[in-house]
């Protein structure tokens, strides 16, 4: 051995005495150490010359060989003695293993230290011009621009040098130079380039067709930045070649050379080392990895701090690139677990010593975690991964920072902590502590924190796990008393202040919410302002009541049936289906039907395509498909429930969908056929829906005529409802029947309504049925016209005769006396209307005495056509009520005798107390504006003022009419109507309050969209009764119309604000702007200069809903109060978020200007004269002041600089003002969906919906929108009194479209003639309670199919006729008509399809403008680095 050693040194000593480094310039090489080789100059000449002579690369070659031999043969011993005694001391004795310590090998030690001074003493080899020379050659080759063989020295000089370093005693003999040593690491980043450069070249040539000039622009600003060319790809396989033995080297300076007296050498060869790791992953990757495990060892110092290092390095790694779009990158997973295996190396290798860089490591991963949901999951994963390496017992510190960082102020964070909670919970790591902390943050600000926290409660509960099932089992236990401390005793605890703590936490159940807080939680978060949030709130609320059926309350019901008219389509679809689980869950439950059945059947006509597909699926699941399949039973119940709360219009509507895409079951009909006898209403009303929708074969025609001969005379309740369900069916397949089947259905119709054997309900069908058969019997229109006029006359006449000789009559109307007068009443107005020739004034002057009857004492009005002293008969109610609407019916063609009646029928809708003669009045008026506009104006407020009528139901049917009125164009809003309308906004009724909301947001404000705009301040002043005012609420008003409508004073304070909050809600921000200036300047600057005196009670009213209506939230420009949630953001909706922050910064400038110079100076003149005259309303102004300081504080002070005192008396009252202020907090208002009619407004016939986008600001009608550009901008006429600029920049600004934004619903487009139609239903009232059948009879679908020419055959109507019938608004009753009652048949016959002489202009349409919405992208912040 010792001669093989000997042999090495002599070797070593030959090769560098070849060198002749004695003939090196003594200057050059001091020039080149003293630049510690960061510059050489050229070598000298006559060495350069020596060089070519003696084959340098040869030489480095051979040295470097025989040095390893040398070192293999001492076995690679350390430098220095102290190695092994310090090894155990860096790390501690206890934690190091065995076999990481070296002894002291004593003789290798002098074997090098023998080396050195065999070459230094006895060769004399000049080691300073050694160093010069390998120094020179590696700068020359350490750069891309260097040649082949520079390269190639370069390489063979590091190596030679690195093993030499290698030999014991180098640092003491001072071979082992720090910068010479750093010049060798260079050739690592010079393989680092290489890869890249190969990299982005690979990359352009692939991609080069798609970028084009782009990508070449790309590497030549690499080239550019480097200061290098590129090379050629046999230069690039040499270099990898090259630095492959290199990094063999650089592995045996790892296990020979101890750098713990130079840590930052260790550093900067550990930092350089490592890039090369992510880079590839081939064998130089390798190589790497190995060596920079290697260099965290004992003998290069403190291991631990080493291992820091390598984890700051991989720290990127295991974040993963943020760059990177697509996160299933082959190489970016690999990259990230190299690094996790590094980490796993470590820990297996140091143990315990290095868990607190461990978990430091993982706390570094979750803060510099990327803002994107993708990236989050990925990183939370990877950070429990990393946590799982460390033993449980060492887990519970970075569990508890896990909770901790879930209270960070950074969304983001907060957010991600809720991932890793997450999977936690995934794997069945989740106890009291942690459900606390997922609780408290669905509180939390950030709408997307609310909205994971939701969603990992709802996992919570749909979790099987043990633990997690043993926690809600004490959160929803049964026993309500559970132990918690009393009221008194009872102290908020501070979570934060728990995890911050260094103990343990114990009684962690103790900081378990309560069901009760739990559900109202959910209840609030389902009303929130964000979707999301919303939609998992309503998820986890489902989730609750299916495990815990006590919770199905009314209180819940009204809550998910709200949800099911949400602004967003995605809650609208996921609540129908939820609502249909849970009705699978609880099929016998009456209260989910019914919800069930308001909410979900409803959506079928959803402007939507997807939640109209889901609620068509629902409806099918558990209607049709229910009733052919086992459980038959839930099927019909279903449907009696539907029909009960008169939604068959829904049906109808999804019947008609399911037969055009053929969804029907074959066996649909025959079953429900079979079902006749057992459930006749339900059975009758889904087969007359089939007969207008779908093809039906013989039988149910033949069962229709047979049904119809056996039961046309009954008067049992259920009989008469399914009678008009099968005149339904008869009138749809009537063209397709037999001549001999018409004719038998006409005799049985005709005779039964001549003898008067039919209930009321059922003749205007039957005279209806008549008169259709004669059309199809009958080609000729002359002749039909006569055989019908020859019908009617024998009829009338017999009526007439009856009337005549029993309304002569003194004594009191027996029960079967009024019941055969009723039917004749009935018939002569039904026959009358359709043979208008065969009437005459006598019959006017019956049903006159029998409408105008004495009221408790008062003579009702007569009209002057009937003699005061005809004898009268007192006549019941229902009587009175059905002479009015025959009245109506036979004057719809006699304009003579109509305007006659007009006065009378108006005074007695003033005097009468029957409701049902009020409704009937309604009726008939309304019918008669549409002939008769001009004479029935006078009575018009008599009809509005209906609209405050005590009973809903005439309430309701006004409102109605009026909408259609409206909507057809045939009234126009004047005077105090439109305030009528509103003041429906806070109606008991709640149908009727969103029945109005309806038609003020969805049918009004796409007319008229300035309305409310133009209407604010005279609403303010006329709702307050102000009558001093020269401009505002000069209405003429009589004493009965003030009484009715009045909701001035305090007790109506609430009302009236509901009503300006909804006005606020459905204006866009120039609105609010130019609102906000005129109240200051109408009102309050009024106030100051007199012109509404303090004096006057009903200034003070004004005055404080005007500050109350500055003071709200609702007046502020939603583009100035959107939210400031910290919300992440993506990437690429960073300049979307600038665009949006530019707009916002230009319309606060207005705004502010118009603060500056309008608003405060008139603020502060009425703080002084209302503390001139000690008003009450200091508060009031106090407030309003308060929420501008809130926003205009720099401002309002710079404006009050020169008053001190009075900056100091305001600043002392609102401080005095905020002290006595108590605000109670109110849950939000529900996001509702007013988009859907109402089951009155909807149109039987109507193929196309209108529907508005949700985005629409209209659609909004209870919520305050957030983001600028959910609110189209409507271009609503301008103050004069705001001063130009203002105007024109707030216009400019708020209506200035941005680039981005898109068309996330388009309008559904018209195709046919938009129509308004009535259902032939209405409430009930003067209801007989024995009899509770309800009646909901439709009859206003028409008997005859359009297209056939052989249905155009009737009596000629002159055009006023003609359009009063196309309009279709003589064919509604009221809802839910009592079979029995007369007084109620009002609207009861559908001519609109009947064949008129055609005439021009008649477009009579309901259809609305379409309307533009650009909605801007709703933007997620991201944090940039």
């Amino acid at each position: 051995m010792e001669e093989n050693i000997e042999s090495y040194e002599e070797t070593v000593a030959s090769e560098l005495d070849s060198l002749q480094l004695d003939k090196l310039d003594t200057e050059w090489i001091k020039e080149v150490i003293d630049n510690d080789f960061l510059q050489c100059q050229d070598i000298p000449l006559q060495y350069d010359e020596i060089l070519e002579e003696c084959r340098i690369n040869s030489r480095f070659i051979v040295l470097q060989k025989t040095l390893l031999k040398w070192l293999e043969s001492n076995k690679g011993a350390p430098e220095e003695s102290e190695v092994a005694t310090s090894t155990r001391q860096s790390l501690g004795s206890s934690l190091m293993p065995e076999n990481t310590s070296a002894a002291v090998n004593t003789n290798l030690t002098n074997n090098g230290s023998r080396f050195w001074s065999f070459l230094f003493q006895e060769k004399k080899v000049k080691i300073q011009s050694l160093l010069a020379l390998i120094g020179f050659f590696i700068d020359r080759g350490s750069t891309l621009a260097s040649s082949h063989e520079d390269r190639q020295r370069c390489f063979e000089a590091a190596k030679m040098y690195l093993t030499m370093i290698c030999i014991p005693g180098s640092m003491a003999f001072r071979v082992f130079h720090q910068m010479l040593y750093a010049k060798a690491l260079q050739l690592v980043q010079l393989y680092v380039k290489t890869r890249k450069y190969t990299q982005n070249k690979s990359g352009s040539q692939s991609q080069q067709t798609k970028r084009g000039h782009k990508q070449t622009q790309t590497i030549a600003e690499f080239e550019e930045d480097e200061g290098e060319a590129p090379i050629g790809p046999e230069e690039i396989v040499a270099i990898e070649k090259a630095m492959s033995s290199l990094l063999d080297v650089l592995f045996l300076v790892a296990q020979h050379l101890s750098f713990k007296r130079y840590p930052n050498i260790l550093k900067e060869t550990v930092e350089s080392i490592l890039p090369i790791i992510s880079l590839d992953r081939g064998a130089v990757s390798l190589k790497a990895l190995e060596i920079v495990q290697n260099f965290c060892n004992p003998l290069h110092g403190d291991a631990v701090q080493t291992v820091h290092h390598v984890f700051v390095h991989i720290l990127p790694y295991l974040v993963l690139d943020p760059s990177e779009k697509d996160l299933n990158n082959k190489n970016l997973m690999a990259l990230k677990d190299i690094s996790f295996n590094l980490v796993s190396n470590f820990i297996s290798k140091f143990g315990e010593v290095i868990y607190p860089l461990v978990h430091g490591l993982i706390k570094h991963v979750c803060v510099e975690v990327v803002d994107r949901a993708e990236y989050r999951q990925k990183t939370a994963q990877t950070a429990l991964d990393l946590l799982q390496l460390i033993p449980e017992e060492h887990q519970q510190g970075t569990v508890r920072w896990f909770l901790l960082l879930a209270h960070t102020e950074q969304a983001f964070l907060r957010l991600f902590s809720l991932e890793i909670l997450s999977i936690l919970l995934q794997n069945g790591r989740i106890d009291a502590l942690t459900f606390a902390v997922i609780f408290g943050q669905c509180s939390d600000q950030s709408a997307t924190v609310r909205a994971k926290a939701l969603s990992i409660l709802g996992d919570c509960i749909e979790s099987n796990d043990r633990s997690v099932v043993e926690l809600f089992d004490i959160i929803f236990t049964e026993d309500v008393e559970r132990q918690v401390p009393s009221t008194e005793e009872e102290e908020e605890t501070d979570i934060v202040e728990l995890l911050q703590g260094e103990g343990p936490i114990n009684d962690t159940a103790a900081l378990l919410p309560k069901a009760s807080a739990i559900m109202n939680l959910l209840k609030e978060r389902a009303v929130d302002d964000k979707v999301h949030v919303r939609k998992n709130a309503l998820q986890l609320l489902l989730s609750v009541t299916r495990r815990h059926g006590r919770y199905l309350t009314p209180e819940l019901l009204k809550l998910l049936g709200s949800a099911c008219r949400d602004v967003a389509m995605l809650i609208r679809r996921n609540i129908a289906q939820m609502m249909t689980d849970l009705l699978c869950e609880h099929p016998g439950n009456e209260a989910v039907q019914k919800m069930w059945a308001r909410s979900v059947l409803p959506l079928v006509i959803d402007g939507e395509t997807r939640v109209q597909e889901k609620a068509l699926e629902c409806t099918d699941q558990l209607v049709l498909r229910s009733l052919v399949g086992p459980e038959s039973q839930q099927g019909w119940t279903l449907l009696e429930v539907i029909i009960e709360q008169g939604l068959d219009i829904y049906l109808s509507k999804a019947v008609e969908m399911w037969s055009r895409q053929q969804q029907i079951p074959a066996q649909l009909l025959r079953t429900v056929l079979s079902n006749t006898e057992e459930r006749p209403r339900a059975a009758l009303t889904l087969v007359a829906i089939f007969a207008r929708h779908a093809t039906i074969d013989n039988n149910i025609k033949k069962f229709a005529l047979s049904y119809l001969q056996e039961n046309i005379g009954s008067t049992n309740p259920v009989n008469v409802y399914c009678i008009q369900q099968v005149f339904k069916v008869i009138g749809a397949t009537l063209p397709s029947m037999s001549k001999e089947n018409v004719q038998t259905i006409r005799d049985i119709s005709s005779r039964f309504v001549a003898h008067s054997h039919l209930p009321t309900n059922v003749i205007p069908t039957a005279c209806d049925m008549v008169v259709f058969c004669i059309q199809q019997q009958i080609a000729d229109e002359n002749d039909a016209r006569k055989e019908a006029a020859e019908w009617a006359r024998e009829i009338i006449f017999s009526c007439g005769e009856f009337l005549s000789v029993h309304l002569r009559k003194q004594e009191n109307v027996l029960p079967e006396e009024e019941e055969q007068l009723a039917r004749r009443i009935i018939t002569l107005g039904c026959v009358g209307l359709h043979c208008p020739q065969q009437v005459n004034k006598r019959h006017f002057l019956l049903l006159q005495h029998a409408a105008f009857q004495p009221e408790s004492g008062v003579d009702a009005p007569i009209p002057f056509s009937q003699p005061q002293s005809q004898p009268k008969r007192k006549l019941p109610p229902r009587l009175q009520a059905a002479a009015v609407i025959s009245l109506g019916k036979l004057s719809v063609q006699h304009e003579e005798m109509a305007k006659q009646l007009i006065p009378g029928l108006g005074r007695l809708l003033e005097t009468t107390p029957h409701e049902a003669v009020r409704n009937n009045i309604v009726c008939c008026l309304c019918d008669w504006v549409i002939r008769y506009a001009t004479a029935i104006d006078p009575v018009m407020p008599q009809v509005t003022a209906c609209l405050r009528d005590p009973t809903p139901a005439v309430r309701k049917q006004t409102l109605v009419l009026l909408i259609h009125l409206l909507q057809e164009d045939y009234l126009k809003i004047r005077g105090t109507f439109f305030f009528r309308i509103l003041q429906l906004a806070c109606d008991d009724d709640e149908s009727l309050r969103d029945l109005a909301l309806f038609y003020v947001t969805q049918r009004l404000l796409h007319r008229q969209p300035t309305i409310i705009q133009q209407h604010f301040i005279e609403c303010v002043f006329h709702f307050n009764d102000y009558k001093g005012h020269p401009t505002y609420n000069k209405f003429a008003l009589t004493d009965r119309e003030k009484k009715l409508f009045a909701i001035a004073g305090q007790q109506h304070a609430r009302r009236r604000f509901q009503i300006y909050q909804f006005m606020l809600q459905n204006l866009d921000d120039e609105a609010r702007f130019q609102l906000t200036f005129r109240l200051t300047r109408d009102v309050l600057h009024g106030v100051v200069e007199e012109v509404m005196s303090l004096k006057n009670a009903s200034t003070e009213a004004v005055l404080k809903d005007a500050l109350a209506v500055l003071s709200c939230d609702d007046i502020k420009l939603a583009s100035l109060t959107t939210s400031t949630d910290d919300d992440p953001v993506e990437k690429e909706d960073i300049a979307q978020a600038i665009v949006q922050s530019t707009k916002k910064a230009i319309i606060a400038q207005v705004v502010k200007r118009n603060v500056i110079e309008n608003i405060v100076p008139i603020v502060v003149a009425l703080k002084r004269k209302l503390a001139s005259n000690k008003s009450s309303l200091m508060g009031n102004l106090m407030q309003f002041l308060r929420e501008l300081m809130k926003d205009y504080k720099d401002e309002i002070q710079e404006i009050l600089a020169e008053d001190r005192q009075l900056m100091a008396e305001i600043d002392f009252d609102i401080k005095r003002y905020e002290q006595q202020e108590r605000m109670d907090a109110e849950l939000p208002t529900p996001r509702v969906d007013r988009t859907i009619p109402p089951p009155e407004l909807v149109n039987p016939r109507e193929d196309e919906q209108v529907r508005i986008p949700p985005n629409d600001r209209r659609s909004l009608a209870n919520v305050r929108t957030s983001n600028p550009a959910d609110r189209p901008v409507e271009n609503a006429k301008k103050s004069n009194s705001v001063s130009e600029t203002a105007n024109v920049t707030v216009a400019e600004v708020l209506s200035a479209p941005t680039e981005t934004q898109e068309t996330t619903n388009k309008t559904r487009k018209s195709v046919g003639k938009t129509q308004v139609s009535f259902t032939n239903e209405g409430s009930r009232l003067n209801e007989d309670p024995v009899e509770k059948e309800q009646s909901v009879a439709d009859t206003s679908i028409p008997f005859l199919q359009p297209n056939n020419p052989n249905m155009q055959n009737l009596p000629p109507m002159n055009v006023a006729a003609k359009r009063l019938l196309r309009s279709r608004i003589m064919s509604t009753p009221i809802r839910n008509v009592p079979v029995d009652d007369v007084s109620f048949q009002i609207r009861d016959v559908d001519l609109s399809e009947i064949h008129l002489p055609e005439v021009e202009n008649q477009n009579q349409t309901d259809s609305l403008p379409e309307l533009e919405s650009t909605p801007k992208k709703k933007h997620k912040r991201r944090r940039c680095d």
